[in-house]
């Protein structure tokens, strides 16, 4: 696996945006996501989200709510 591949947990985080936005019409908050994942720990979220960032995969707007994005997805997330 390349090192920009997303690792299975990464592939995970993908998949729970887009399935919290298809059924919401709107992306998850950090927060939210957080939940859906059952994560207490909002650097966990915010530290697979900056891995994710970084590789590519996912953006936001710093600082507003509502605005994370999947730029690009997985075989599983496709």
């Amino acid at each position: 696996m390349s090192s920009l591949e997303p690792t299975r947990r990464q592939k995970e985080v993908l998949e729970a945006i887009k399935l919290y936005k298809s059924q919401n019409g709107y992306p998850p908050s950090f927060r939210e996501l957080g939940e859906v994942l059952g994560l207490k720990s909002p650097s966990t979220i915010s530290g697979m989200l900056d891995s994710l960032r970084k590789k590519g995969y996912v953006t936001w707007q710093e600082g507003r709510p509502r605005t994370l994005q999947i730029l690009k997805t997985t075989e599983t997330t496709a």
